[in-house]
């Protein structure tokens, strides 16, 4: 895993606006702007890309895609908690019935309602 520019990470969200929860306020472009971007790379190639930001004493994952032979909520649940240690919680939006099952698996939980979806939280000790 590596910290890039914006222009680096958005090749590899490409996909995400497709599953975008906020009616059109967000986008790919809009989120790297403003959020650390981080690349994954695994045996050699890049499958993942995440981006965060830090919304008061939140860790905010504004945006995430990997490969269909990566499982990158796994992965996450274990980065992002390091990039989050001394924050109070760590939170992502998504419309998507089956990450929302699979982050309950990880310990989070719904915690609000998005335009188009839900905003997942999981509490930090």
């Amino acid at each position: 895993m590596r910290e890039v520019g914006a222009e680096v990470a958005r090749p590899l969200l490409a996909r995400v606006d497709a599953f975008d929860t906020t009616c059109g306020v967000d986008t790919v472009e809009s989120m790297t702007a403003i959020g650390r971007c981080f690349v994954i790379a695994h045996d050699g190639r890049d499958v993942g890309a995440y981006v965060l930001q830090r919304q008061g004493n939140e860790c905010f994952v504004l945006a995430a895609q990997g490969g269909a032979d990566f499982d990158l909520t796994a992965f996450l649940s274990v980065v992002v908690e390091a990039h989050a240690r001394g924050l109070s919680s760590i939170a992502f939006q998504t419309r998507r019935p089956g990450l929302i099952r699979k982050a309950k698996r990880y310990g989070y939980y719904i915690a609000g309602r998005a335009p188009e979806g839900v905003v997942m939280r999981k509490d930090l000790q």
